[in-house]
């Protein structure tokens, strides 16, 4: 196992649902041809643990333990699609993925309006894993209205 995987970690690889008429995550493991759980290891690891994060009310996982992990972004559901708005989706995903420790620092956090939809804004998330000079991009759509 190569240094980059053993320090970002291996995890079930999980097709993550992120639609405005499903509030929540979506998860289904996925299965390899010959009918294996498939993993995910390294980076893609790391990039699938911070939708994950982004995508879980913070405090949700309370009772198991981890009552700071996830993000408030789901306080902003139903808030209009403004400045004032836009910045607290920034600072909030900010936060949120500040908290895992395989990640450095965060480079760029940039948040926009998407073109074909006023109710989604558009996280383009820059990240500096942990012993790597190498950043890694995200961009993860954020619902403010559900359908």
């Amino acid at each position: 196992m190569r240094m980059n995987e053993e320090l970002l970690g291996t995890d079930l690889k999980l097709l993550i649902e992120t639609r405005p008429d499903f509030m929540g995550i979506g998860m289904d493991l996925q299965i390899s041809k010959n009918g294996d759980i498939r993993t995910v290891s390294g980076r893609h690891n790391l990039g699938q643990a911070i939708l994950h994060r982004l995508l879980t009310r913070r405090g949700e996982l309370a009772d198991l333990g981890h009552p700071d992990y996830g993000s408030r972004l789901y306080e902003l559901i139903g808030e209009p699609n403004n400045e004032r708005t836009r910045e607290l989706v920034r600072l909030f995903a900010k936060e949120c993925i500040s908290q895992d420790p395989r990640i450095q620092d965060i480079k760029k956090l940039t948040v926009c309006v998407a073109d074909d939809n006023p109710y989604i804004v558009l996280l383009d998330i820059t990240v500096l894993p942990i012993k790597s000079n190498v950043p890694m991009n995200i961009t993860f759509p954020f619902y403010l209205e559900v359908a």
